[in-house]
Parts: structure tokens; sequence; C-alpha cells
């Protein structure tokens, strides 16, 4: 005895419903993309603020250090130039990670358009790859 067949097995896809999935997958993966470009600028700008308090904390260091010590006031400026050095670099990873953070949610919106205007997707497709649903 032979196992029958499903229907579904049998039919050749209509074409329609390939290029709805072919768009969705592609769609998909350009979200991915986008998304990841967004963490990557919160990471950033994690990483600024590691980076400026590890600097800070090693100003206060130099300033304990130097008041310990008593020395003259020339000694003060290896401390000062930490607290600069630290305030740099969290404006600086800040900055950056708000550009590459900024092309993440520019790259979202031109999606948001194009997934919107295709003609290849329903309403319960294009929600799903906005990620509405």
């Amino acid at each position: 005895m032979t196992t029958p067949i499903p229907i579904t097995a049998a039919l050749p896809q209509r074409p329609e419903i390939i290029e709805s999935r072919n768009a969705c997958d592609r769609y998909e993966d350009a979200y991915l993309h986008a998304r990841g470009l967004v963490q990557a600028g919160d990471i950033i700008q994690i990483v600024g603020w590691v980076l400026g308090a590890f600097i800070f904390c090693s100003a206060i260091f130099e300033a304990h250090t130097a008041i310990t010590l008593l020395t003259p006031a020339a000694d003060w400026i290896p401390p000062a130039r930490l607290f600069i050095a630290a305030i740099m670099t969290v404006f600086l990873f800040w900055l950056v990670g708000v550009l590459v953070g900024t092309g993440g949610q520019r790259l979202k919106a031109s999606l948001d358009s194009a997934v919107n205007s295709s003609p290849f997707l329903s309403d319960a497709q294009r929600a799903k790859v906005m990620s509405l649903s």
C-alpha cells in the first residue's frame, strides 16, 4: 500500500507566494542589520561611559596621591589632564555612538517606507516584517 501524497505537496507554488516570501526574507535581513546598528551605537556609548569612569577614577587616585604627599602645585597637572581626558572620552564615544545609532534608525525609517509601499506583501506580512505584531 502506498502513502498518499498531500495535496499541497503535489501542487506547484504560485509565483506570488514565492516573491512574497523572498521579499519578507530580504526585509527581515535588512531590519536585522538596522537593529544591529542601533545596538552597536548603544554599546559604543556604554563603552565610552565605562572608559570615562575608569579615567575619572584614575584622576581621583592621582589627585588623592598629590594631596597625601603634599606636593607642589605643578603636580596637579596630571590629575587635571585626566579629568579633561575623561570628559573628552565620554563625549567622543557618546557622539560616535549617537551617529552609529542614528544610521540604524534612518535605515529602519527607510525600510518602513519600502515595506509599506511594497506590492508583494499583505498587511499581516507588513506588520510581521516591521515587528508591529
